[in-house]
């Protein structure tokens, strides 16, 4: 299983929210033995901007970070189109699901915009990662 998930923005909040895209639970990460990969790519009015930050909430009781040893660093490409993040969920104690917030500035206006938990709306959805 494909761990691709895609990165737009929501232009019908104000202020904008990144969205990324867990269709057909794209953020879900099915237990293996071997390390497996997680990619954010940029796509549609997302695609001219770049990834300049991601890290796990840590806002208890609501959100707690994942315990080490699960997941590696979150890699941005040095183009800032894509991420990745190493996930090894290879046994009772990595499961669990664990939200993040993305951030995403645009080259034409410098403006960088977040994902769920800091947006004033807070219309949108926390993206997470969930080890089944």
């Amino acid at each position: 299983m494909a761990n691709d998930l895609s990165v737009t923005l929501d232009e019908t909040t104000s202020p904008w929210l990144v969205d990324v895209s867990q269709k057909d639970n794209a953020n879900h990460v099915p237990r293996g033995n071997n390390q497996q990969t997680i990619t954010w790519q940029l796509t549609e009015n997302a695609a001219s901007g770049r990834i300049v930050s991601c890290s796990w909430l840590n806002d208890p009781p609501t959100f707690n970070p994942p315990p080490s040893g699960i997941f590696g660093p979150f890699v941005i490409a040095p183009n800032g189109k894509s991420m990745t993040l190493s996930d090894l969920n290879n046994g009772s104690n990595t499961t669990g699901e664990w939200y993040y917030q993305i951030g995403v500035q645009l080259v034409a206006n410098g403006t960088i915009y977040y994902s769920g938990a800091v947006a004033i709306t807070g219309t949108a959805t926390n993206p997470s990662i969930k080890n089944n």
